[in-house]
């Protein structure tokens, strides 16, 4: 049977000598593994509505709930070219990427995730705070798995400082719009905690080695307002 399903490319790679697979989270499966037969082809019409970080409709053939789904069409509803097109936009991005990829079971549709990862790649593509935005969006995301950061802080000895403890009551529940806004936090010291937390789970992505070096180039700097509370 053939679906039309909208979904956000998190992963792909190669599957033969033409074919690709890709890791989808859609709105009404949630994340499935499907394959787009001819896609590794630079001219293929699904090249492009396969990529990384793309949301696109997609054409999906199965003909069994247990067989592996089909893409035989798409149409992208959002390229998101300027997280595309900027290195460092999307190494964070793509971060995302892996943090909903990981954190997601197959098969089980959630809208409010569906949803924070299209926010998490819109809000990349203009905030000032990169780092800060991931960090709001992976502690938002852990919350919707079930997984309870908040408390892992909360009880760890290393992680007596109630000023990050704050933070990340106040991240966990800011809209990613307004992480500019914020101000008095070190970005770098919280995001530790939370991928040390988050690597308790999963492999660290392959990217969080560039994300090293964008922190070693561009050391943080003290926001004017940083004293204000």
């Amino acid at each position: 049977m053939y679906y039309t399903i909208k979904g956000l490319v998190l992963k792909t790679f190669d599957r033969g000598e033409a074919d690709k697979a890709v890791t989808l989270y859609t709105c009404e499966w949630g994340k499935i593994y499907a394959v787009a037969p001819g896609a590794k082809k630079i001219a293929a019409k699904l090249s492009f509505a396969c990529e990384p970080l793309t949301e696109s409709e997609f054409m999906i053939f199965q003909n069994h709930p247990l067989s592996r789904p089909k893409i035989t069409g798409a149409k992208i509803i959002n390229n998101n070219t300027a997280i595309k097109t900027d290195f460092t936009k999307n190494i964070y991005a793509l971060y995302a990427a892996e943090i909903g990829d990981k954190f997601a079971p197959f098969n089980a549709p959630n809208a409010e995730k569906y949803i924070l990862l299209t926010r998490i790649w819109d809000i990349l593509s203009s905030c000032r705070y990169h780092k800060r935005a991931l960090t709001a969006f992976a502690l938002r995301f852990l919350k919707l798995s079930g997984y309870g950061f908040a408390d892992y802080l909360k009880n760890s000895a290393s992680a007596a400082d109630k000023n990050v403890e704050n933070a990340v009551k106040k991240l966990s529940s800011c809209p990613g719009d307004e992480v500019d806004s914020l101000c008095g936090y070190d970005d770098n010291a919280i995001w530790n905690y939370v991928e040390t937390y988050m690597t308790n789970y999963i492999k660290k992505p392959s990217v969080s080695i560039f994300l090293k070096k964008i922190a070693a180039e561009n050391p943080p700097t003290k926001p004017a307002n940083a004293n204000r509370q």
